[in-house]
Parts: C-alpha cells; structure tokens; sequence
C-alpha cells in the first residue's frame, strides 16, 4: 500500500515539474503556441542584413538589388523608390504583436482568420521629428502579401507622372513649402500594420519597419500651376467670368475666403431637354483657392447659368457642394 501511495506520489510530482518547466519554457524563450500564417522564405542577404528597416534606392528596387544600390541621401525631387524589410508579414506582426501584449495565443487564433484578409499597412513620413502624412487607409493590397510575405515596397517619386503607392507621401508632402526650406532635412518612414474590422482592430500597433535617410532641399520656386503641389492650370481665362465665380461662391458663406479662381473647363457643358433639345442650363468647372484659421487650401466646384427660352440668365450659382477634392495648400501657391 505504501509502495502504491509513493509511486502516485512520484507521478504526481514529476507531472506537475513537467507543467511548472513547460510554463518557463513558453515564457523563456520556447516555441509559442500562436499559430501563424505561413511566409514566403526570404533567404537573399538583402532580407537578412536588414530587416526592420525601411532602405532606399534612386533605382528600381527590386528585392535583389544589391546593397550598394541603397543611398543614404537624397535631393528632393529626384527619383526616390523604398523597401520595407519585415521580420514577419504584416498579419502574422500583429498577431505577435497582440500575443506580446498579454492576450492569450489560443483567443489570437480563435479570431486568426480575418488577418489573412483584413491586413493592410501604412507607410507613415516624418520630416525633422514632425509627422506630415501617411499613405492612405482605403489601399487595397494583395492578400497573400499581406498574410505570407515579409516585405513591401513603395515609390516615393518614381520619376513619371503615374502615381503608384507611396507617391502619395511626395504629393502631401510638396504641398508643405514651408517645411521644404533649403537645405538637408532628415525624412523617416514607419510602416505600420493595421486590421481593418473586428478582432484586433483598435489595437495600437507598433511600426515593423524604419527607415531614415537626409533629404536634400533646392532653392527653388514653387510652381503654382503644379496640379500636385499647387493648383492645376487654367484651361480658359475670363476675368468676368471669374469675378462672378467668386460672387457666387460668397453667397454661400463657407466661412472662408476665396483668393484665385482656376476655370479647369475648356468650354461650358450645355444640358439640353432630351425630348425638345432645348438648353436647360449650362455649367462650367473651376478650381478656388482660398484660406480660413491662417490654412490655405483649394477645392473644385462646378457652377451654372439656367436659360430661360432665350438666354442664358446673367446669374450664376454653384451646382452641388464641392466634388470631395478639397486639399491643403501651401499659401504660397496664390498669386501675391
């Protein structure tokens, strides 16, 4: 009987070490029970001398650019092309990332699906410590990217007058000329993962890549027919005709005040009966800058002159509320 009791004892003793050394193992560095999704293997030097970071390069970057095709400075306006090196994929980061903060492995992977496609990342800029801009939340990106693979790249400036992502970055950041003062600026990027929906959601997750390098600024003058940076260029001019514009834009009281008047149409676009193919009205597209609380900024309208059987009538109105396009602007880019 004895015997009996010190062999259960023996068994109970040597479970509950097994228990008390599986806890430290999974505490002190041992294999976590999350389960991750599986990564593209990334074996090429390029990966694995830098990852976390984000690497420049004036030249296409491919991932098996050589490393002596990456640049520490930079003009700004030059071409300019970014890869971010991740240690894991943007999903399987935040998964470790909510797993590292306290919340248990097994909830992480009861709620593990959405990741494969809820998983997206920003590119965040920095220019002298202060954040200006971030690429946009609503950029789709391809799902396995997002759950298999541990790099990313994005353009900064790829040297055309296409706009891939993370030129979006350049475009918000030539907008601020007072931040573009000559001489050399240190410009940082983060990548951030973020989910869009459900589980996880509205956790803060930390960058999975960083990267700085010194920009370099011209003394030059700002263009103010650069449609990016500026205003786009007037396809009519009709100083009358602008004057009624800014009329018509002061009569709804906005709250601000309108300062140039761009006519973005190159004609007006005639709205007819489709029964009769008399005119109704006609309407015309303009761009306004203008400036409210010391901000400069523009946005596009469309305004219209009814006919009344005869003429079109000397009023003019504002068709609508704007189109969604207002932006900011640096307030040099109105004619002084």
């Amino acid at each position: 009987m004895k015997k009996i009791i010190l062999f259960a004892c023996l068994v109970l003793s040597i479970n509950s070490q097994a228990q008390l050394l599986g806890k430290l193992k999974e505490k002190v560095g041992g294999k976590s029970k999350l389960e991750l999704y599986p990564e593209e293997k990334l074996d090429m030097p390029q990966y694995q001398n830098n990852i976390g970071k984000v690497c420049f390069s004036n030249e296409e970057f491919e991932r098996t650019l050589p490393e002596s095709k990456y640049i520490k400075t930079y003009t700004f306006g030059d071409k300019l092309s970014m890869r971010a090196w991740f240690a894991n994929s943007p999903a399987n980061s935040m998964m470790l990332q909510l797993e590292q903060s306290g919340i248990k492995p097994k909830e992480i992977n009861e709620n593990r699906g959405p990741f494969e496609y809820q998983s997206k990342i920003l590119f965040v800029l920095y220019l002298d410590g202060q954040k200006v801009t971030n690429t946009s939340y609503a950029f789709k990106f391809k799902e396995s990217d997002m759950h298999g693979l541990a790099t990313h790249r994005a353009e900064f400036n790829d040297g055309t007058d296409d706009l891939y992502f993370g030129e979006s970055l350049m475009i918000d950041l030539k907008r601020k000329q007072d931040l573009l003062t000559p001489g050399t600026h240190k410009l940082k990027i983060e990548v951030v993962p973020f989910k869009t929906a459900g589980f996880g959601d509205n956790f803060d997750y930390k960058p999975i890549a960083v990267g700085e390098i010194d920009m370099i600024v011209k003394n030059t003058p700002i263009d103010r027919n650069d449609p990016q940076a500026c205003l786009p260029k007037a396809k009519m001019t009709d100083k009358a005709l602008e004057a009624k514009i800014i009329a018509a834009y002061k009569n709804r009281n906005y709250g601000d005040t309108p300062k140039e008047v761009r006519i973005t149409s190159d004609r007006w676009y005639i709205a007819k009966n489709e029964y009769t193919g008399i005119p109704l009205r006609r309407t015309i597209n303009v761009t306004i800058g203008k400036t409210k609380d010391g901000k400069c900024s523009y946005d596009e309208y469309s305004f219209a002159q009814d006919y009344d059987g005869n003429q079109y009538q000397n009023e003019l109105y504002l068709l609508g509320e704007g189109i969604g396009t207002k932006r900011e602007i640096s307030c040099k880019c109105f004619t002084p």
